[in-house]
């Protein structure tokens, strides 16, 4: 049984781990050894492995055979199919809100979302950038719940868990 203070712990753990794969201070091919991990994020051994093990669902890590987990590597066709597989998901997440008919109100966010990004499009400072990744965020989710269907949601969610298949990548 999974106590609410595994569960704490082991969101802490995978929010941390995860940051830690995607930022490159795990490299490819580098073991997840248990005890070091354990310390290292201040959890126990059962969190831990509940993290390890829905981190290796999103593909960041790679099960041994002999037991434990790898740092996954990412080839250039990886991340190509990341991206495609994205696009495809946010195309079909597009046809089925126009097939069911999108509101006015979401017709609307979504261009105030345009009209906001618009002029950061030829800024090169740091904020502007910054605002224009969130936005773009905004305007794809907005596009994804317009679709109404959660699995889509969901499988797109483990798309875009993925290195470099976020919209901003």
């Amino acid at each position: 049984m999974v106590t609410q203070a595994n569960r704490t712990q082991m969101m802490r753990a995978l929010f941390a781990l995860r940051e830690q794969i995607l930022s490159g201070e795990f490299r490819p091919g580098e073991r997840m050894s248990e005890l070091p991990l354990v310390e290292r994020l201040g959890v126990s051994r059962s969190p831990l492995r509940l993290a390890l093990a829905s981190l290796e669902h999103e593909g960041l890590l790679r099960v041994l055979p002999a037991g434990g987990y790898v740092v996954r590597e990412f080839t250039q066709a990886d991340i190509r199919h990341a991206i495609e597989l994205r696009g495809v998901l946010e195309g079909t997440a597009c046809r089925f809100a126009a097939e069911q008919g999108a509101s006015r109100r979401d017709l609307r966010a979504l261009r105030e979302i345009n009209e906001a990004v618009e002029p950061l499009v030829h800024r090169a400072d740091y904020e502007s950038f910054e605002r224009y990744v969130a936005l773009n965020a905004a305007f794809h989710e907005r596009l994804v719940k317009m679709a109404h269907s959660p699995l889509l949601e969901r499988t797109l969610d483990t798309v875009l868990s993925l290195p470099f298949a976020t919209p901003s990548a």
